[in-house]
Order: C-alpha cells, then sequence, then structure tokens
C-alpha cells in the first residue's frame, strides 16, 4: 500500500498540476491507475478512464497549436531582425493569435 506522499507523487503531474481522474461518484481526484475512489470507495469505471484519455488527448492538441503559436512568433522575430517590419508584424499578430486560441481551446474544453 502506498503512503499519503506516494500516492499525491502519482497524483500529481511534474508542473504540480492534477494528472489523475475524477471519481463519477463524488468528483475527487485519483491517481490514474487508481481502482476505486479514495474518498467514498466507489470503484473506477472504464468510462472514467476513457475520458481522462480523451481529456489527455485534448490537451495534447491545444499544446501542439501553441507550440505552432510560438514558431509563427519567432519567425516574425527572425523577420523583424532582417528589416521586414510588415511581414515581421503580420506574423508576430498571427503567432499571437494562435497561442492564444491554443490556450482558450485547452481552457474550454478541459479546464487546464
Amino acid at each position: 500500500m502506498k503512503t499519503s506522499a506516494g500516492l499525491a507523487q502519482d497524483m500529481w503531474g511534474r508542473k504540480g498540476k492534477l494528472s489523475g481522474i475524477a471519481c463519477t461518484e463524488c468528483g475527487a481526484r485519483l491517481p490514474a491507475n487508481a481502482e476505486i475512489c479514495g474518498e467514498c470507495s466507489y470503484p473506477v469505471t472504464a468510462h472514467a478512464r476513457e475520458a481522462n484519455e480523451v481529456t489527455q488527448a485534448t490537451i495534447k492538441e491545444y499544446r501542439l497549436i501553441q507550440l505552432l503559436g510560438g514558431a509563427v512568433i519567432a519567425g516574425g522575430l527572425i523577420a523583424a531582425a532582417a528589416d521586414s517590419p510588415i511581414a515581421a508584424a503580420v506574423s508576430i499578430t498571427i503567432g499571437i493569435a494562435t497561442y492564444i486560441t491554443g490556450l482558450l481551446g485547452a481552457w474550454w474544453n478541459t479546464g487546464n
């Protein structure tokens, strides 16, 4: 049996955010490999695991959109260094819009 510190370590991702699943009965956050809820002893269903997998895939998609926005911003900065102000302005504007789209999409669809 894991200690509470080990359980907390399983539940928390590297960046300090919960990386587990939510109990479908009481809403408590659980580690991804939990068999039963530690709060209400309700069994973790396959539906909860599937919802967690969909959420993680959605987060990855929006992180890729954010990465693309960052790359476009970097291209704009390179254009600015090459004395091309119009290309730089357009590229940086599109990059910021793309990055914000990724942030808002992740927040709207997953709450992360």
